[in-house]
């Protein structure tokens, strides 16, 4: 008799990373080289100063207990001290370090568990498509009900689409900057979402994975308009770029903080302490004033190229030049006879170029696909496109 799997595990969406990883572990065996355009993750590691440091630090206090016991659910107090700092700098409200900070097991824990404390299960959330894909799967885990409004074609998303939104759910999610369009808060639109979070009592899930990778835009908090019912979630993933190290936080008022670390007791009940202490002296030692600038040059080098290449070698296709994040996010609708996840895998095997395709951020993006701009150097982007537009034109 075969074993029954729960309704809960069907409703969770798949992980793209999985299948596509199958792709790269394909092209890796058989030799082949590959262009990476589909990873979500930096291509530039931090600092070795930081490396260092932190190796100091771990022989200092190898004969220490405390460097191998739980700590707090709620983080290393000096390290909630650190982030609570660092968001203030960043132009967000400072929330309370104590009372206000929850240091997760990355970003997705952060709005797992931000998600699992302000919504019952039924109750419906709000997204807009196109949509981080981890949204569905929290969603689906949680037993929300999912309610989408489209920003397609333009990317745009009007205000009378955000009232329609919020008078229909209990919360809503927002990525800011967005994954995978790069789009980014205006000022009038983050005063206008905190404006509706109050108004309405819906929680407004503000996830700002890239909040340090800014070239152009300018960085809005909706925080700072509404305290009660705006949750910051980040991560580290991205600076100092330490996505498999594991290391997050939820920013909030202390009741909503209280919950969500009640939430997280629940998952993994304390984020790893090597990554905490690393985190805490990348932040506490300016580790990031000589490291940051460097990396956003390069990002942006690589994403003018990236979108020079696009604009010059497939020019039926159209996109928005990111100021923020590590996506472009393009619209291949000229060029593409099948969906852009058929395409994606057919060009990956055919020709080691891999995307993400539009499908997996929800509806409306079957003739979409993301690139990253973040793993490989400019030439091999460039090189990069040129197959795809030889491929597409043939």
């Amino acid at each position: 008799m075969a074993a029954r799997i729960s309704q809960r595990a069907y409703n969770t969406m798949p992980s793209p990373t999985m299948w596509i990883q199958d792709l790269v572990s394909m092209l890796r065996r058989s030799g082949r080289d590959y262009y990476s355009l589909h990873v979500g993750q930096p291509g530039i590691p931090p600092p070795r100063e930081i490396i260092d440091r932190l190796s100091r630090v771990l022989a200092e206090r190898g004969g220490d207990i405390s460097l191998y016991t739980y700590t707090s659910p709620r983080g290393v107090p000096e390290l909630r001290e650190a982030v609570a700092e660092d968001l203030a700098s960043l132009g967000r409200v400072k929330p309370d370090p104590l009372g206000g900070v929850v240091i997760t097991t990355g970003g997705i824990e952060g709005l797992f568990a931000s998600v699992a404390s302000v919504t019952d299960p039924g109750d419906p959330v709000g997204i807009v498509t196109p949509a981080y894909f981890h949204f569905y799967s929290i969603l689906g885990l949680l037993g929300n009900r999912v309610v989408e409004i489209s920003s397609y074609p333009d990317l745009f998303v009007t205000h009378d689409s955000w009232v329609d939104l919020f008078s229909k759910v209990r919360a809503v999610i927002v990525a800011n900057p967005d994954n995978p369009t790069g789009r980014t808060l205006e000022r009038d639109e983050a005063r206008l979402l905190a404006d509706l979070a109050c108004d309405k009592k819906v929680y407004l899930i503000h996830d700002v994975a890239y909040s340090t990778l800014y070239y152009e835009a300018s960085r809005e908090w909706p925080e700072n308009y509404c305290e009660d019912y705006v949750i910051t979630v980040g991560t580290f993933s991205k600076d100092p770029g330490i996505p498999g190290w594991r290391l997050g936080f939820v920013a909030s008022n202390e009741d909503l903080a209280n919950a969500i670390a009640h939430a997280r007791e629940a998952t993994s009940y304390n984020a790893p302490v090597p990554s905490q202490i690393l985190v805490l002296e990348y932040l506490r030692g300016r580790y990031r004033e000589k490291f940051l600038p460097k990396v956003i040059e390069e990002y942006r080098s690589r994403r003018d190229i990236l979108s020079k290449a696009i604009e010059e070698l497939l020019q039926n296709a159209r996109f928005i030049k990111p100021g923020a994040g590590i996506f472009i996010y393009a619209d291949l609708s000229k060029y593409l006879k099948t969906s852009s996840d058929e395409w994606v895998r057919k060009i990956a095997v055919d020709s080691g170029v891999i995307a993400v395709p539009g499908t997996l951020f929800g509806s409306g993006g079957e003739k979409w696909v993301r690139f990253s701009f973040a793993w490989e150097p400019s030439e091999r982007l460039w090189k990069a496109i040129e197959i795809i537009a030889s491929r597409l034109k043939s």
